[in-house]
């Protein structure tokens, strides 16, 4: 399969511009599943706790270790992965979290399951490198923001479906069966990649020119792309060091349990409104758009401590939450793109980012939440306004141009 090319003269510019929306629908549903996979013990925290034997604060571990072996693995995984046909990883990473995810629902050990855990941290090392740069190979210039919003979407659902059914799940019938559920589920996934995506996967190349290995490492040298990656892990240890630990507070607010997994549908569905107004917005203004988000963000965790005595001020605090977080996924992708020339590192230094600070705020949260919940809530809020000041010397230079040698198409966000 090859990238789609300039239309013929005289062909009509509409056929030039579609999606190819078979293959990004099949690319968001693998991020569907790796998301519901890394969150879904946010939803479960208690019962998991009282299984296993452990406080809260472990089954924390299980979000931040994973997380840890994800920003550690993301870079270089993704440099090794990219020699390789995305249908072969794409199939084998679904195969990892599906073994990974089952083993946790098979176990009765906490460290058996901790290293199941960083079994599915493994492969999701990679995931978000591999769709990301097939939804840009494959996807007209002028709608990369488009094809990222909607591969994008696969984390929406996550949030919207696929954690509060886990949730729901995981009350009525216990825990484990939401885990083989989900290990059923990528399963799937990993057949449906072997029959839909082609064997020799997207890698366009410029005309005449001999393969080249991407130089993803190379590009951690350009200070645009650094300055997106200080953005994204100020913003997600502070996002993660309260939302590892959501259930708690709602729990703590007066939600009854049996309305907690109503409470995570709004932020999911909240979520789905972000990601449509970032596909809207950001092949034009991502930058713009993204500021809009972090700020938002920042102002519903101020907003949780205040919101604390009341289940439906809490409740409401939280959907809006959802429609800020929605959005950021996208957004910081596409901001990632703008920076570089290599489409595989922008994905690879957003995940690691993301998921580095998924592990500290997740570790820290435990730590926060133990001495005073509204100290928890006011710190990761001020680490969000610090990320939105980030945010201030985005875009003051030039869009990078893709480079020559390697090959690979970059994104063009012209407006």
């Amino acid at each position: 399969m090859t990238p789609p090319g300039p239309p013929a003269a005289g062909a009509p510019t509409r056929t030039a511009d579609r999606l190819p929306l078979g293959t990004l629908l099949l690319l968001a549903a693998v991020v569907f599943a790796a998301v519901t996979t890394e969150v879904l013990p946010v939803g479960l925290l208690p019962q998991l706790a009282r299984d296993f034997g452990v406080d809260e604060a472990a089954i924390g571990t299980w979000v931040s270790a994973y997380a840890v072996v994800v920003a550690v693995g993301a870079l270089p995984v993704t440099a090794l992965v990219a020699r390789w046909p995305q249908r072969r990883v794409l199939v084998g990473l679904a195969l990892l979290y599906a073994v990974g995810t089952l083993a946790v629902a098979l176990t009765d050990d906490h460290r058996w399951a901790l290293a199941a855990r960083l079994l599915c941290g493994l492969a999701h090392a990679a995931v978000f490198s591999v769709v990301v740069a097939v939804a840009v190979a494959v996807t007209p210039p002028r709608r990369v923001g488009r094809a990222v919003a909607l591969v994008n979407s696969g984390v929406a659902l996550a949030l919207t479906l696929g954690v509060p059914l886990g949730t729901a799940v995981g009350t009525a019938l216990g825990w484990r069966w939401a885990f083989t559920g989900v290990a059923l589920v990528l399963a799937g996934l990993a057949v449906a990649a072997a029959l839909v995506l082609p064997a020799d996967a997207p890698q366009p190349r410029a005309s005449g020119a001999p393969p080249a290995r991407p130089s993803v490492l190379g590009e951690l040298r350009r200070p645009a792309l650094l300055l997106v990656a200080g953005v994204t892990v100020v913003l997600m240890v502070g996002h993660y060091g309260t939302y590892t630990y959501v259930t708690p507070l709602v729990l703590q607010a007066g939600v009854p349990t049996a309305l907690v997994s109503l409470v995570l549908l709004g932020y999911g569905a909240a979520g789905v409104v972000g990601l449509v107004a970032a596909g809207a917005t950001g092949d034009r203004h991502p930058v713009a758009a993204l500021r809009l988000a972090v700020g938002l963000l920042a102002g519903c965790l101020l907003s949780l401590a205040p919101a604390s005595g009341s289940p439906v001020a809490t409740a409401l605090v939280v959907v809006a939450w959802g429609a800020a977080f929605g959005a950021l996924p996208s957004l910081l992708q596409l901001s990632a793109l703008r920076a570089t020339a290599v489409p595989d590192a922008a994905p690879a230094v957003v995940n690691a980012t993301f998921n580095a600070g998924i592990a500290v705020g997740a570790w820290t949260g435990g730590l926060l939440l133990a001495r005073d919940e509204a100290l928890l809530t006011t710190t990761s809020a001020a680490l969000a306004v610090g990320a939105l000041a980030l945010t201030l010397a985005l875009g003051r230079g030039r869009r990078t141009r893709p480079a020559s040698p390697t090959g690979r198409r970059a994104a063009s966000l012209e407006p």
